[in-house]
C-alpha cells in the first residue's frame, strides 16, 4: 500500500466519525488561531510604538536635568535646574553633529476661558521648537522669533485643550485666555499627534514663547530651561552628536569624563530600540501561552487516535492477515493524525486572521498579521500531530495479527 492509499483510507475513516473529527481539530484550531491573533496584536503594538516615537521628532536626542542631592537624599529624576541659555548657546557654537534645538521651559497650570478651564502642560519654546519635535500648525501660526524677543503673552493651543475649553463651535484664534491669571492672545492651534509611545498627550498642551515662560513661571531675570531637544544631522551622527553634548555639558561645568553628571542626555533611537525589545518580549510571551493551547491539542489528537486504535483492533488484524506490513498500518493512523492536525492548521490560521481583524474593528488596536507567524503556526500544528500521532500509529503496528483478528 502506498502513501497516497494510505490517506486515502485515513479520509475515509475519519469521513465515518465527522463530529469526534471536528471536535479533535478543535485543540489545533484553538491554538492556532490564538497564536496568529496574539502575536499579530503585539506586532501591531510595535509598529504603533516606533511610529509614537518617531512622531516626537527625527534623530532626536533630549538633554534634561539629574538628580539633585538634599542631605544626601535624592530628590529624583530631573530634580536638578542645571540648564540654561548659556548651555544652549555653547552647543549651538561647538557640536558640530546637531542640526537643530529647541529649549524649553515646563510647567502646570490652568488655562481659563471665561467660565470654562483645564489644567494642563505649558511650555515655553522658540520656533524651532516645530521642527525639532516634528509638531504641525492647523491653524494660525506658531510662537515666533519677534515673540520671544519681547515677551509676547500669546499662546498656541494643543487640539485637546481646544476642546476642552471652546469645544467644537467656537474658534479659538484671536479670543484671550488666561494662564497664571494674566491674559494671553491666541494666535494658533495645532494638528492633533495624540499619545507618544504611552507617554504624555501631546495634543493637551499650550505652547507659548520661551523668554514669557521664563520670566512669568521662574521669575525676573531667569535664563534657566527644563530641556533641550536637539536634533541630530542625521540618524549616523545621533552618537556622535550624544558624546559631544555630554563633552560639552560636563566642560562648562568643570567635570571630568569619569565624574556624575547633573544632566542626562537620552537617545531616542536607544529608547525606541529598548521599548521594541520589551515589545518583542511580550509578543513572544503571548504567543507562548497561546502555544499551550497546541499541545493540548496534541494530546486531544493522541488520546483520540489511541482510542481509534482500540476500537479498530479487528480491523488492524484483518489487515495485517490481508498482507498489510507493520509500515502500512503506521502509515494509515499517521495519515489520520496529520489531516487532523493539517486541516486545523488551516481553520485555525481562517480564525486567526478573521479575530485580528476583529480586534482591530472593535478596540481599535492595530493587529498586524505577519507571514511569519502564519509560517510556524502551521509548521508546528504539522509537527504536533506527527508528533503526538506517531505513538498510537506504532502501537497499532505492534499488535499481533491473530489476537487482533479474535478481539471483540
Amino acid at each position: 500500500m502506498n502513501l497516497i492509499e494510505s490517506f486515502q483510507i485515513a479520509l475515509r475513516a475519519l469521513a465515518a466519525k465527522k463530529l469526534r473529527s471536528v471536535l479533535t481539530m478543535l485543540g489545533i484550531i484553538i491554538g492556532v488561531g490564538a497564536v496568529i491573533a496574539l502575536v499579530a496584536a503585539g506586532a501591531g503594538a510595535q509598529a504603533q510604538v516606533a511610529e509614537r516615537f518617531t512622531s516626537l521628532g527625527s534623530n532626536l536626542l533630549v538633554v534634561s536635568p539629574g538628580m539633585s542631592f538634599f542631605r544626601g537624599v535624592s530628590q529624583g529624576s530631573s530634580s536638578a535646574q542645571s540648564l540654561t541659555m548659556e548651555d544652549v548657546d555653547a552647543i549651538s557654537e561647538l557640536a558640530t553633529a546637531v542640526a537643530a534645538m529647541a529649549p524649553e521651559y515646563s510647567t502646570q497650570s490652568t488655562v481659563v476661558y471665561k467660565s470654562k478651564n483645564t489644567r494642563t502642560s505649558i511650555y515655553g519654546v522658540t520656533p524651532d521648537y516645530l521642527t525639532v519635535r516634528n509638531y504641525q500648525v492647523e491653524r494660525g501660526r506658531f510662537v515666533d522669533v519677534l515673540d520671544v524677543d519681547t515677551e509676547a503673552r500669546v499662546v498656541t493651543l494643543g487640539s485637546s485643550v481646544v476642546e476642552d475649553l471652546f469645544g467644537t463651535t467656537v474658534d479659538p484664534l484671536g479670543k484671550m485666555v488666561k494662564i497664571n491669571r494674566q491674559n494671553y492672545l491666541v494666535i494658533g492651534v495645532m494638528a492633533s499627534k495624540g499619545a507618544a509611545g504611552g507617554f504624555e498627550n501631546q495634543d493637551d498642551m499650550v505652547f507659548i514663547p520661551l523668554s514669557t515662560a521664563q520670566q512669568r513661571f521662574g521669575g525676573a531675570g531667569n535664563t534657566k530651561v527644563t530641556s533641550i531637544s536637539v536634533r541630530a544631522v542625521s540618524g549616523d551622527h545621533m552618537d556622535l552628536a550624544e558624546a559631544q553634548l555630554t563633552a560639552i555639558l560636563k566642560a562648562r561645568r568643570g567635570l571630568t569624563s569619569s565624574q556624575t553628571s547633573s544632566f542626562r542626555v537620552q537617545n531616542q533611537t536607544q529608547l525606541v530600540e529598548m521599548v521594541q525589545e520589551t515589545s518583542q518580549t511580550f509578543t513572544m510571551l503571548l504567543g507562548s501561552i497561546a502555544a499551550i493551547s497546541l499541545i493540548v491539542g496534541g494530546i486531544g489528537i493522541m488520546n483520540i487516535m489511541l482510542a481509534s486504535v482500540m476500537e479498530r483492533t479487528k480491523e488492524i488484524g484483518i489487515r495485517r492477515a490481508s498482507g498489510a506490513t507493520k509500515k502500512d498500518v503506521i502509515f494509515q493512523f499517521l495519515s489520520e493524525a496529520t489531516i487532523i492536525s493539517i486541516s486545523g492548521g488551516v481553520i485555525g490560521i481562517a480564525f486567526g486572521v478573521i479575530f485580528a481583524v476583529l480586534i482591530h474593528r472593535t478596540t481599535g488596536i492595530l493587529t498586524i498579521v505577519t507571514p511569519v507567524s502564519i509560517v510556524i503556526s502551521f509548521g508546528v500544528s504539522a509537527f504536533i500531530g506527527i508528533l503526538f500521532g506517531y505513538m498510537p500509529a506504532k502501537r497499532a503496528s505492534d499488535q499481533d495479527p491473530v489476537e487482533s483478528l479474535r478481539y471483540e
